[in-house]
C-alpha cells in the first residue's frame, strides 16, 4: 500500500482526524482544568438520564477523575506517536498497527470507566430509558453538570411575503 492510499483509508475510517487534531497545540481538556466530568459523554447514552441520574453518573466519573485524566494524557500521547510514524518515509503497517492499538487501548479502557459509571447510576435506569439506550435514541445533547440550553424558537418567514426569515427578500 503506498503512502497516500494508507492516509486516504486513515480519512475514511477516522482514525486519522482525531490524531491531526491532538497534534495540534491545544488546551488541556476540560476534566483537567477544574471543570466537571463533562466534554467526554453529550448526548447518546447519558442523554437520556434524568437530572438526579445525571448527578450520579457525574459522581461516579469524579470519583474516577485521576484514572480518567492519566488514560485522557496517555491517549494523547500514542495518538501522537502514531501520527508521528505515520509521517516517516519508512512506511511500515505492522509497527503502526501496533501503535493505533496502543492508543486502542487507552480508549477501550476509558470506555469501560464510563460503563462502571452507567452501571452505578441511580435511581437506576427504566426500562424506557434502557430501550431508547439499545435503540441509540440519543436524549438531548448538553454538557455534563449544567443545565440543558434553551433554544431560541426559530423564526418562520412572514407568510404571503416574498421575504425570509430575516425579513429580507430572497437570494436569486
Amino acid at each position: 500500500m503506498k503512502f497516500p492510499q494508507f492516509i486516504s483509508r486513515l480519512l475514511v475510517s477516522g482514525i486519522f482526524v482525531p490524531l491531526v487534531l491532538t497534534a495540534q497545540p491545544s488546551a488541556p481538556p476540560a476534566i483537567a482544568q477544574g471543570a466537571s466530568v463533562g466534554g467526554i459523554a453529550l448526548g447518546g447514552p447519558v442523554g437520556v438520564l434524568t437530572d438526579p441520574q445525571r448527578a450520579s453518573y457525574e459522581t461516579a466519573l469524579t470519583n474516577e477523575r485521576g484514572r480518567m485524566l492519566e488514560l485522557q494524557a496517555k491517549l494523547r500521547a500514542a495518538r501522537q506517536d502514531f501520527l508521528v510514524t505515520s509521517l516517516d518515509q519508512k512506511f511500515d503497517e505492522n509497527v503502526l498497527r501496533q501503535k493505533a492499538f496502543v492508543a486502542a487501548r487507552f480508549e477501550a479502557e476509558m470506555a469501560v470507566i464510563r460503563a462502571k459509571a452507567m452501571s452505578q447510576v441511580q435511581p437506576p435506569l427504566t426500562p424506557e430509558q434502557i430501550e431508547k439506550i439499545k435503540a441509540g435514541q440519543p436524549g438531548p445533547v448538553r454538557p455534563l453538570g449544567r443545565q440543558q440550553i434553551e433554544r431560541p424558537v426559530q423564526r418562520q418567514p412572514p407568510t404571503g411575503t416574498n421575504q425570509d426569515v430575516n425579513g429580507l427578500p430572497p437570494k436569486r
